[in-house]
């Protein structure tokens, strides 16, 4: 028997894509599952291949725009979801830091160049997408819910380890009710929840496929930048 599971979907907003589609699960065993394509339904093909298992996709709830919220985002956040949340940061940062560590300057500043992005981003080794993830949380997902800004520190390691601190306070101190509208972009508790548990762990994926891309280019590539 086929399982129903419902999903959320944003289109024309600007993440993997300049102007794609996301579709989202809120499932708690599945929290933070994300899946993109330049339209609805190749985003919801990639959601369903995340997800492992025969579903039927059903679209609950659709909405258009960048940093819109779903109805379902107004919900109080359970402690299920900040659990879940939890869980898939500390794990998503330990193999951060751990590939981080691992990778020599060479590996960590080689630029892809066959590397397609969307216009908007600008990180293309795998030490700039370390940077974007401390950028994103630290200094985006929370401010932008109202839960502070904090400075970088000066050395990516220490940054990792001090932002994914701030990140844990955060979660488990904040309202389970939190709104807060901005110039049209809404955030809520659990909102920020279900992006913090998709964002760190995508970005580790691009990280590990663009080291191994690093270590098998000729040497002459592998250049600081």
């Amino acid at each position: 028997m086929r399982t129903r599971v419902q999903v959320y979907v944003e289109n024309d907003v600007a993440m993997a894509f300049d102007h794609g589609s996301a579709a989202w699960s809120f499932e708690v065993d599945v929290w933070g599952r994300c899946g993109q394509g330049p339209d609805e339904a190749k985003a919801l093909g990639d959601l369903n291949s995340q997800l492992g298992k025969d579903a039927d996709l059903v679209v609950a709830e659709r909405v258009r725009g960048d940093e819109r919220a779903f109805h379902r985002d107004h919900r109080p956040a359970t402690d299920a979801e900040r659990r879940a949340t939890l869980a898939v940061l500390a794990d998503s940062r330990r193999d951060v830091m751990a590939l981080v560590r691992a990778c020599p300057d060479a590996v960590l500043d080689w630029d892809d160049p066959h590397r397609a992005l969307p216009s908007y981003a600008s990180w293309r080794t795998v030490r700039q997408v370390a940077w974007h993830i401390v950028d994103t949380e630290s200094r985006y997902y929370l401010p932008m819910t109202g839960l502070g800004y904090r400075e970088p520190a000066g050395d990516l390691l220490a940054e990792l380890e001090l932002s994914a601190a701030h990140v844990r306070k955060a979660v488990e101190t904040m309202p389970a009710d939190l709104v807060r509208t901005t110039n049209g972009a809404t955030w809520t508790s659990v909102k920020l929840l279900r992006r913090l548990a998709w964002h760190e762990r995508g970005e580790l994926a691009v990280m590990r496929a663009q080291a191994r891309r690093a270590a098998k280019a000729p040497s002459t590539s592998l250049r600081r930048r």
